[in-house]
């Protein structure tokens, strides 16, 4: 037996300590021994250390492990599927160029800001919807666009003149004079709407654009509805230009392409087609409703309230009526969800915040009334909502790039100013026309009569209180003007006077509309009751009278402004309002007309108001036909206005017909077929419906001259 403590010759004797190639970071800066194991040595897994291997730079034969090699090779790929989206999205952009070379290029041209992602296919709010559901298992029967228009509507009121002029046996359906459910068949989806395609909503144009839009937002819309304000929105642009817009918000992004969507499609003209600058404003359209479209489902803030009130007033340009009225819906239950309406839910804010939530609050009771008006029906916020004070007109301007100080207090006093004529507006809605509801029998006539000379008392006292740099104008102010003589603050002095001068008109006939209602349905009645008619004409001639003034007053502003496109076009804001705003007047005009000519109606000789009302159907036609380049609503509802003037046209009366422009074969390359009417698909709530159109046509026998 050995003697103790030596070891065993065999079984008992130590092996020799094995050599490791490499030994990790951790032992070697201790001077351990390392046993090499990977990936983490037996000392490292012991002590907690993070085990690596750092092979020496002489060493000459390096091991190179497994899980290293398989590092790379993912590295590898995943560069080559980035390689493959890039040159995927390249092939895509250039398809995009040769199918719309102008909008297409800017994006081309547009720097992509923040996150790179894969462009995402971004639906309209009301797409076209397959026949057929994803299971190929049922069919869907074809949708149609339904909807209700009211009293105060144009269509409602087509429908009473209509069925006094159409030729006899032409008849409506029951309630449908006084407002009622209308349903349009959907044309196919390849007629309504191009097929979609894949937007990248993180792409932007290059700064120098973006800034120039911006800027002539805020010259323009922003200064009209100055619910965003200008130095706080520009500063977070330049801000996030600095970061390259890492970290933006996507609710900011998208109102940043709805305020450039918002500046490109209210434009001035200068040769670009209005179907050319709708495309490209589209673009940025479709960017924000992919970056918004869905957030309202996660709650709400400032600015995606922001967000849908400028994309409702975006699409009161862009025929899509239906899309307005849903759009603004959101903004309503936005504003509610916030407590915009509340001056105590606005008590934490500090001033600056707390005066952008008041302006933004107002914005959304505007374009309320004025889509309770234009399509008859019943405003999202009564009255009673309406109780914050108003914005203030000199706490918060500053001067900027892009308008002084004083110019920007001005337009707080024009928002200020149209704030309370539209509380006349409501008035008028509520009192005569019982809110659109659709409920009401109808008023007598001395009612109606008082309640319009008690509302006319109101009116008076409003523009009685205009600041002077606020005083409504008259055409033989417009003649006046010279281009010379007005610059800066003055010329928007006289932008705001124009615009609200064709506002407070509006509001004056549609007020006195409902007068000149009663004498057209007196003028269809047989059996209408002679001690009613007597009463209409001793206390409703006047009221005829102011409407009818108020109309031609209109057509004349409009007319004298886009005679001179140079400059006083510019006077008029957004094109869709100039067009609703003669539309109607002429209508109200040939309504006129046509109970002028009725001894009997009007109970004395009228033909001398008659004539002097008979150039302005032609005047307000001419005037649309110069408001903007090849827009194919103005088109159609100029194209309407001839047909209809040429129905009331009277043999008998003395003096030519004024001659009107042609549509009938091209104009603007515009051909006849593009007024084909259903296939067309094109929303027209503010103004009419196809069936007054084809109804006009019949009564001319004019079928086969191109526009049936």
């Amino acid at each position: 037996m050995a003697p103790s403590g030596e070891p065993d010759s065999t079984e008992g004797r130590t092996s020799k300590r094995r050599r490791v190639a490499v030994a990790c970071d951790a032992c070697r800066s201790r001077k351990s021994r390392c046993d090499g194991v990977r990936p983490r040595c037996s000392l490292c897994v012991d002590l907690g250390f993070e085990c690596i291997y750092t092979p020496p730079v002489t060493a000459k034969n390096v091991i190179v492990q497994k899980e290293y090699l398989h590092g790379l090779e993912d590295r590898v790929k995943r560069l080559e599927d980035s390689f493959r989206t890039v040159r995927s999205d390249v092939d895509g952009l250039t398809v995009r160029v040769d199918r719309v070379p102008k909008a297409a290029d800017r994006e081309v041209r547009g720097e992509v800001r923040g996150e790179v992602r894969s462009a995402i296919q971004v639906s309209d709010l009301i797409g076209p919807e397959d026949s057929v559901d994803a299971m190929g298992a049922i069919s869907f029967a074809d949708e149609e666009d339904s909807g209700f228009f009211g009293p105060s509507s144009n269509i409602a009121f087509l429908r009473h003149l209509s069925s006094a002029v159409v030729q006899k046996g032409y008849s409506l359906s029951p309630g449908a004079a006084d407002g009622g459910f209308v349903s349009v068949s959907k044309p196919s989806s390849t007629l309504r709407q191009t097929a979609q395609e894949k937007v990248n909503v993180f792409a932007l144009p290059p700064q120098a654009e973006t800034l120039a839009l911006i800027n002539l937002y805020f010259s323009e819309t922003g200064l009209l509805y100055p619910y965003i304000y200008p130095p706080t929105f520009l500063a977070t642009y330049h801000r996030m230009a600095r970061e390259n817009f890492s970290g933006v918000r996507k609710s900011w992004l998208g109102l940043l392409n709805m305020i450039l969507a918002m500046a490109t499609i209210t434009a001035e003209p200068n040769g670009a087609s209005a179907d050319t600058r709708i495309a490209e404003s589209d673009v940025f359209y479709q960017r924000g409703l992919g970056l918004c479209g869905g957030e309202l489902w996660r709650g709400t803030t400032l600015e995606l309230v922001q967000f849908h009130l400028l994309a409702g007033q975006y699409l009161q340009g862009t025929q899509k009526s239906v899309q307005v009225w849903n759009v603004h819906g959101l903004a309503v239950k936005g504003a509610l969800q916030l407590g915009l309406h509340s001056e105590h839910a606005s008590r934490t804010f500090d001033p600056l915040e707390k005066e952008s939530r008041k302006r933004t609050w107002y914005c959304c009771v505007m374009l309320d009334r004025t889509l309770s008006m234009t399509f008859g029906r019943p405003g999202a916020i009564p009255d009673s909502y309406v109780q914050l004070s108003m914005p203030s007109t000199h706490q918060f301007e500053v001067s900027s790039a892009v308008v002084d100080a004083e110019t920007y207090s001005l337009g707080v006093s024009f928002f200020n100013s149209t704030i309370t004529l539209y509380k006349n507006l409501w008035n008028v809605l509520d009192s005569l026309y019982g809110q659109n509801i659709g409920c009401e029998d109808a008023l007598s006539v001395s009612e109606t009569v008082s309640h319009v000379f008690s509302i006319e008392q109101n009116l008076f006292s409003w523009e009685r209180s205009l600041p002077a740099s606020l005083q409504l104008i008259t055409r033989a102010d417009l003649d006046k003007m010279s281009q010379e003589k007005i610059s800066g603050t003055k010329s928007f002095s006289w932008k705001f006077r124009v615009i609200l001068t064709l506002r407070y008109l509006n509001v004056r006939v549609l007020l006195h509309r409902p007068v000149l209602v009663k004498f057209i349905i007196a003028s269809r009645a047989p059996d209408r009751d002679p001690e009613d008619l007597k009463l209409l004409q001793r206390i409703g001639m006047n009221s005829m009278a102011i409407c009818t003034m108020s109309a031609m007053e209109i057509i004349n502003i409009i007319f004298q402004a886009v005679s001179d496109p140079q400059w006083k076009q510019s006077l008029l804001g957004a094109y869709w309002y100039s067009l609703y705003y003669t539309f109607n007047a002429a209508l109200v005009i040939l309504g006129a007309i046509w109970v002028y000519r009725d001894t009997n109606l009007t109970g004395s000789s009228m033909l001398n108001e008659a004539r002097e009302l008979k150039e302005y159907p032609a005047r307000a036609i001419t005037a649309l036909s110069k408001l903007d380049n090849g827009n194919r609503l103005i088109d159609r509802c100029r194209s309407f206005l001839e047909h209809f003037n040429n129905v009331l046209a009277d043999p008998d009366t003395e003096g030519p017909t004024p001659s009107l422009p042609s549509l009938a074969i091209n104009r603007d390359g515009l051909q006849a077929t593009d007024f084909d009417f259903s296939p067309f698909g094109m929303e027209l709530g503010e103004f009419m419906m196809d069936d007054d159109f084809v109804a006009m046509i019949d009564r001319q026998g004019l079928s086969g001259s191109g526009y049936a």
